[in-house]
């Protein structure tokens, strides 16, 4: 993931997959990848089971009697509702069940294989891919589940070309499209990554997407259009600050320090005396600065200025003090070293804001 200047925008992949996961999906198994690691969702059913309100989910029966193929279906239901439950050990449970009436059965080979990569049992998935490879070697969920594979060991490269074997011959495998974006990003080919992503977002948008195609975006340097995917991943998860803060900063990169500022002022309202977001605050003291970045640019120099004074105010007098000590140095002799507040130092901060080559360093040195 290609982060941008100095905020936490690690995180927002991790949050905007949680958010993702929070939509309600009453059907799992329809949602399911159908290859590589079991995506834990959380289900209707989930919800109703574990919290003991709405309607429960009932545990599918074993088939009474029947024959093969009966039994073999009610042992996969159970296996896809202990999904459902997150309860992995017992859905391979049911995969073995299948196994043991029919060996070849390729899906719930498959599928065990895919619960044990979940488990992180390697060797599990690995024996298990290995038969089922055998028995259908085109299959092409069998070949991406073992492009995933290859990251455990890790083999990142060769888990590349697989992925991108499996959608040279299936364009529309979705899930290996999406495990080779990720792959490109990190090997630096981001014009080929950003091609897969946008033919993901053309056929299934979602937040996570959004948010990874617009690292691609600024990956290439075009900030300006991943602020638009920043924006579209808000839409769905709007109160999602680490969004937020990653739109702003696309938008000054962009030069676009209006909305920039219009963002980094929701970030930071306070509400009744309460602010509107739980910040720490180092992260406080981080987005006020690029307010300040933004405000300086818009040559709005003394509400830049208040909100430095701010941010060093939060770093204490240490932080007061290594400003006072670079404006000495960089033409303003009336300020005091004394780690204090003072209208001198707030003037002379917005002053220096008006001179690039000292805007710059001030930046860099706090």
């Amino acid at each position: 993931m290609v982060c941008l200047r100095t905020l936490i925008c690690v995180a927002a992949l991790t949050v905007i997959a949680a958010a993702d996961a929070r939509a309600m999906d009453p059907n799992a198994k329809q949602a399911d990848a159908g290859a590589g690691p079991i995506k834990m969702r959380v289900t209707k059913c989930l919800v109703a089971n574990k919290s003991h309100s709405g309607t429960p989910c009932p545990e599918p029966q074993l088939s009474a009697g029947g024959n093969q193929a009966q039994q073999i279906a009610s042992h996969l239901a159970r296996a896809w509702y202990f999904i459902d439950m997150q309860d992995l050990k017992r859905a391979r449970s049911e995969a073995d069940a299948i196994l043991a009436i029919d060996p070849k059965d390729l899906q719930a080979r498959h599928l065990s294989a895919r619960i044990s990569l979940t488990l992180a049992d390697i060797p599990r998935a690995e024996a298990d891919l290995d038969l089922a490879r055998k028995q259908a070697p085109e299959d092409p969920d069998l070949h991406a589940t073992y492009a995933k594979l290859l990251q455990y060991r890790p083999a990142d490269t060769e888990s590349l070309r697989e992925f991108l074997a499996v959608v040279q011959k299936h364009p529309s495998h979705l899930y290996a499209r999406e495990e080779a974006a990720q792959l490109l990003m990190k090997s630096r080919e981001y014009r080929v990554a950003l091609a897969n992503f946008n033919y993901l977002i053309e056929h299934k948008p979602s937040g996570e997407l959004f948010v990874q195609r617009a690292q691609a975006f600024l990956a290439l340097g075009q900030p300006q259009s991943a602020a638009a995917d920043f924006s579209s991943a808000l839409v769905l998860d709007p109160e999602n600050y680490i969004l937020l803060v990653s739109r702003a900063e696309a938008y000054a990169l962009a030069q676009q320090d209006e909305p920039a500022v219009k963002d980094l002022n929701s970030l930071l309202a306070i509400v009744d005396g309460t602010p509107h977001y739980a910040l720490g605050n180092a992260d406080r003291a981080k987005l006020l600065a690029e307010r300040a970045r933004s405000l300086a640019r818009l040559h709005r120099f003394a509400d830049a200025a208040d909100d430095m004074m701010e941010a060093l105010s939060i770093g204490g007098s240490s932080a007061i003090l290594r400003a006072q000590v670079f404006l000495r140095r960089n033409g303003f002799p009336e300020v005091p070293i004394d780690g204090k507040d003072a209208p001198v130092l707030r003037q002379a901060i917005s002053a220096c804001f008006n001179l690039n080559a000292c805007f710059q360093g001030i930046m860099q040195s706090i």
